[in-house]
C-alpha cells in the first residue's frame, strides 16, 4: 500500500450481496436456479442471526469505554480496553479489514502535497491508536495550485473504508507531564480511559495522519515568511524608539516621586509621546499575534474539512456497521465457496476452491481479491452443506441443502417444546 509500490490485494468483496446471489443463481442450471436462490436466502438469514449475537457481545465490551457512559458503568482500566480491542479486531477481520501502519503508506512530503498541510501528530494522553483499512485501490487525485490556475494530477493508494481505534489514558497511566497536561485539556465528548471508534470513507494514504486524534498542523515556511517579513520591516523602527521612550517615562516618574527636580511641561509632552510609542508597540505585537492565530485557524479549518466530509460513523454506530459488514462478507464468501463446489464434479482442495472463487469474481465483476476460504468452509461444514474427505470437499445438492438449512432455522428457537 505504500506509494510507489505494487498494490496489495485484500479480501474485501466489493459487490452487493444481492447482486452476487443473483449472479450465482443465473449461472445455475435451469432447474436449479430457484433452488439456489432459496439456498442463498436461507443461508444469509442464518448468518444474519449469528451476527446479531456477535454485535450484542461487542457492544457489551464497548459500553464501559463509551465516552457517554455514566460514571457507574465506566471502566478506565487497561484490561477493559484490551478486551474490547480483541473483540473489535475479530469483527474487523470478519469484515475483511487489515491493520495498517500509517508510516508505510504516507510521508510528510506526500501529506503536504495532497492536503497542503504539514502535520505532526501528538500522542500525549493517548493509550493506543490503530488503523484498519479495506478496499485498497490506486486513484488519481487532482490538486489545485496557485489559486486554481494550475492543476496537477497524482496517483495515490486510496482506501475505501478506514476504521480508527483510539484509547485514551487515565490518571494512573499518565506518567509523563505531557500526558497529564493533555488529560486536563480534554475536550467535551472525550474522557479519561475512554475509547473512540471512527469510520472514514475514501481516504488516500497520505491523508491518514489527518485522522490521528493528536494531529496538529504546523506553520509552513512560506506562511512564516509572510508573517515575519512585515513584522521585521514594521517592528524595527518601533523598537528603535522604544528605549528613548522608556528613559523619558522613567525620568518623569522619578521627578513625580521626588527623586529629581520639577517636571517641566516639555518633559510631560515627551512622556505622553513615549506612552503613545509603547501603546504602538503593544498594538503591533497584538496585531502580529492575531495574524498568527488567524493563520492557525485556517489550518485547523482545512484539517477539519479533510476529516469531516469523510467521517461516516462514530463509536457504537461503527460497531453496527462493522458487524453488518462482517456478516455480509461472511455470507458472500460462503455463497461463493458453496457455488464453486457445487459446479465441480469432483472433490476440491482448499487451494483449488480459493482459486476458483477468485476466478469467478474476476470474470463476473472484474474484482482482484485475495479470497478468504477457511472461514467459508468452516461455516458450510458446520451447517452440513459440504462433506469433507481428508483435505478435499464436496457440496451437497441444493434440495438437500434446503432441508438442512430449514432444520437449522427451525432449531434456533424451541420455546414450543417447553409447553
Amino acid at each position: 500500500m505504500s506509494e510507489g509500490t505494487e498494490k496489495r490485494r485484500d479480501g474485501y468483496i466489493a459487490v452487493r450481496k444481492a447482486e452476487l446471489a443473483e449472479a450465482i443463481a443465473s449461472a445455475a442450471p435451469d432447474g436449479d436456479a430457484q433452488a439456489m436462490r432459496d439456498v442463498l436466502k436461507l443461508l444469509g438469514a442464518l448468518l444474519h442471526h449469528e451476527a446479531y449475537a456477535k454485535l450484542e457481545a461487542l457492544k457489551a465490551l464497548y459500553d464501559p469505554l463509551d465516552p457517554d457512559a455514566p460514571p457507574s458503568r465506566r471502566d478506565m482500566s487497561v484490561g477493559g480496553f484490551e478486551q474490547f480491542e480483541r473483540g473489535l479486531n475479530e469483527a474487523l477481520m470478519r469484515a475483511n479489514f487489515t491493520e495498517i501502519d500509517p508510516d508505510t503508506v504516507q510521508t510528510r512530503a506526500a501529506t503536504k502535497q495532497i492536503t497542503g498541510l504539514s502535520i505532526k501528530p501528538s500522542s500525549a494522553g493517548i493509550r493506543r491508536v490503530r488503523f484498519f483499512a479495506r478496499g485498497v485501490r490506486t486513484e488519481k487525485i487532482e490538486l489545485k495550485r496557485w489559486f486554481g490556475m494550475k492543476r496537477e494530477s497524482i496517483e495515490a493508494q486510496t482506501m475505501q473504508d478506514v476504521v480508527v481505534l483510539v484509547g485514551f489514558k487515565d490518571e494512573d497511566d499518565a506518567a509523563a507531564r505531557a500526558d497529564r497536561l493533555a488529560l486536563r485539556r480534554m475536550r467535551r465528548g472525550v474522557r479519561q480511559g475512554a475509547a473512540l471508534v471512527k469510520h472514514f470513507r475514501n481516504v488516500a494514504g497520505p491523508e491518514l495522519v489527518t485522522l490521528h486524534p493528536g494531529a496538529k498542523p504546523s506553520m509552513r515556511p512560506a506562511d512564516q515568511a509572510m508573517l515575519a517579513g512585515p513584522a521585521v520591516v514594521a517592528g524595527v523602527p518601533v523598537l528603535l524608539n522604544l528605549w528613548p521612550a522608556l528613559t523619558v517615562i522613567f525620568a518623569v516618574l522619578a521627578a513625580y516621586f521626588g527623586a529629581q527636580g520639577v517636571i517641566e511641561e516639555s518633559e510631560l509632552k515627551r512622556a505622553l509621546a513615549a506612552v503613545s510609542g509603547l501603546v504602538a508597540v503593544g498594538a503591533f505585537i497584538m496585531r502580529q499575534r492575531l495574524k498568527y492565530e488567524a493563520q492557525t485557524l485556517r489550518y485547523q479549518k482545512q484539517l477539519a474539512d479533510t476529516v469531516y466530509f469523510r467521517n461516516i460513523a462514530n463509536n457504537t454506530g461503527v460497531l453496527d456497521l462493522l458487524v453488518g459488514a462482517g456478516e455480509e462478507q461472511d455470507s458472500k464468501e460462503a455463497f461463493l465457496a458453496y457455488t464453486v463446489l457445487l459446479h465441480e464434479t469432483r472433490p476440491l482442495a482448499k487451494a483449488e476452491i480459493d482459486k476458483l472463487c477468485e476466478a469467478f469474481l474476476r470474470e463476473r465483476f472484474a474484482l482482484e481479491i485475495d479470497f478468504e476460504i477457511q472461514d467459508a468452509l468452516n461455516k458450510l461444514e458446520r451447517l452440513g452443506l459440504v462433506a469433507r474427505d481428508g483435505d478435499s470437499f464436496t457440496a451437497i445438492a441444493p434440495s438437500d441443502a434446503l432441508a438442512k438449512l430449514d432444520a437449522a432455522w427451525d432449531g434456533i428457537f424451541r420455546f414450543s417444546s417447553r409447553r
